[in-house]
């Protein structure tokens, strides 16, 4: 999503947030109209927090997919082993790193 999408769909989205503020302003009598208002618009942000919330959850599962076929390689740092085992089979040092 270029930038200039992502400034045009949060603008639609304040712009649509604020037209329901403003009509549930001007049609509910005064003292309903505020809570009325600010339940409105928190319904609006939890709403666009879900669909960023989903959109990110969406992202990371193609690229855990996508990083799924490639395996870890641990190298000892003790003797310098190149092993997959939690402990190194040449050793039996526990102290690895990701290589």
């Amino acid at each position: 999503m270029s930038s200039q999408e992502y400034l045009s769909q949060n603008l639609l989205w304040i712009a649509i947030s604020l037209g329901i503020v403003f009509a549930v302003l001007s049609y509910a009598p005064f003292p309903f109209s505020i809570p009325f208002a600010i339940v409105s618009f928190l319904i609006v942000i939890f709403y666009l927090r879900k669909k960023v919330i989903k959109r990110i959850n969406s992202k990371a599962r193609m690229l855990d997919r996508s990083n799924n076929n490639q395996s870890l390689n641990y190298y000892c740092m003790a003797c310098g082993a190149k092993h997959k085992e939690a402990a190194c089979p040449k050793c039996g040092s526990k102290a690895k790193r990701v290589g």
